[in-house]
């Protein structure tokens, strides 16, 4: 499921705008600034940006080396979405007075703010390094290893902020996450109770639903994983995905019927939803009324090169309708999907056998039975509590 609704991680990034700082002035000695610089502090504080970076580029026209006004242009300019900038500002600034924290923190909330969380987590290290309760270096910090899929990592960061801070909405839903895309069970059970601790503080968030829905579907709690996405779909707006994702849902315990209808919605509302399309062809190919499911599967392939189960049934559909080559073709792209999966090598073998190609089948049938004898060796050794020995000979 986590791989199917792929909105979440950038819902919770566009949620956290609300956490980004402000930019902090480095204040020079009082008596001794200048009035050109009070006057870009006056145009920044009264929102006057264009107005704001002008009079901080006139004033370092006679003060280069000045750091302050280096930073209040950085922040100005950051502000403006000018991120690069105001990242060379900032960069500028710290050369000149390297490790000041206020810096440190401006220049991490600048790549945090363009995007570019890798970059962010150097300075925010420092600063947290530098003073470990600051929890808006920290907040910052935690978010950039989330944006750069560091979930473990972020969630370390953000649990210590979520005591501090055990009211803020926003950032426990992002925690959450982090515990929830860390696959392990005891993470996925914190998640459940945050989730649900969300819903009970806000009984009509869709983003909540769908997430402790998630987080239940990954529990092994189908059934109450429906249920959440079902509230989910009640809210307005109806989030993106959450037709399909109840369809799938049923589609996983094979309720075809309850399946079929969700996916037709979720193509009502979002026409161009690939997966939704290529779902619904399944239980057309299931059902054997191929000839549904063969523009669904073509336009889901074409606009989609990442969906498996799209390809492994175009391999279907078109060797039932003899289409061998066309079949091979699919195929063969399922496998390179996912090379462990034993249907689509299978199902290549017999395309190829039925198409002349011997010797082509034959060697599928060897990767297909390599396959087998590692997944016995894998059991057993699980079984036995001994780890498998590394691979030699992949397939």
């Amino acid at each position: 499921m986590a791989r199917i609704l792929k909105f979440h991680k950038l819902l919770a990034l566009a949620i956290l705008g609300v956490l980004c700082l402000p930019g902090f002035l480095v204040p020079a000695k009082q008596n001794e600034v200048p009035d050109a610089f009070r006057q870009a502090q006056k145009l920044q504080a009264e929102g006057k940006l264009q107005e704001a970076a002008q009079a901080y580029q006139d004033f370092l026209k006679s003060h280069p080396d000045d750091a302050s006004g280096l930073n209040g242009l950085g922040s100005v300019l950051v502000n403006l979405k000018q991120y690069r900038e105001g990242i060379a500002a900032y960069k500028r600034a710290l050369a000149i007075r390297p490790g000041v924290s206020a810096l440190e923190l401006n220049l991490g909330l600048a790549y945090f703010k363009s995007g570019e969380f890798e970059f962010a987590l150097q300075p925010l290290r420092d600063v947290v390094r530098a003073e470990p309760n600051n929890l808006q270096a920290r907040t910052l910090l935690g978010m950039s290893l989330y944006g750069t899929s560091r979930f473990q990592e972020a969630a370390l960061d953000l649990e210590i902020v979520a005591h501090q801070e055990p009211d803020n909405s926003q950032l426990l839903f992002t925690l959450a996450q982090c515990y929830l895309a860390s696959h392990q069970r005891d993470q996925r059970q914190k998640a459940l109770e945050i989730f649900k601790k969300l819903e009970r503080d806000n009984p009509h968030s869709a983003a909540t639903h769908m997430l402790l829905g998630e987080a239940l579907d990954a529990s092994g709690r189908t059934q109450e994983a429906i249920r959440e996405f079902e509230a989910a779909a009640k809210a307005n707006p109806v989030p993106p995905d959450v037709h399909f994702a109840i369809g799938y849902l049923y589609w996983k315990t094979k309720r075809f019927d309850q399946a079929m209808k969700a996916f037709q919605t979720e193509l009502k509302d979002s026409p161009n939803n690939a997966r939704a399309m290529a779902y619904l062809a399944d239980i057309f190919v299931r059902r054997q009324e191929v000839q549904q499911a063969l523009p669904l599967l073509q336009k889901a392939t074409g606009m989609d090169k990442g969906i498996r189960i799209a390809y492994l049934n175009l391999g279907i559909v078109y060797t039932h309708k003899r289409e061998f080559q066309k079949a091979i073709e699919a195929l063969k792209a399922a496998v390179r999907l996912d090379p462990s999966q034993t249907d689509a090598h299978y199902r290549l073998a017999m395309a190829y056998n039925a198409a002349g190609q011997e010797a082509e089948a034959r060697a599928e049938l060897k990767k297909l039975n390599r396959i087998h004898a590692k997944s016995a060796l894998d059991f057993k050794q699980k079984v036995s509590g001994h780890s498998p020995p590394p691979e030699t000979d992949r397939p």
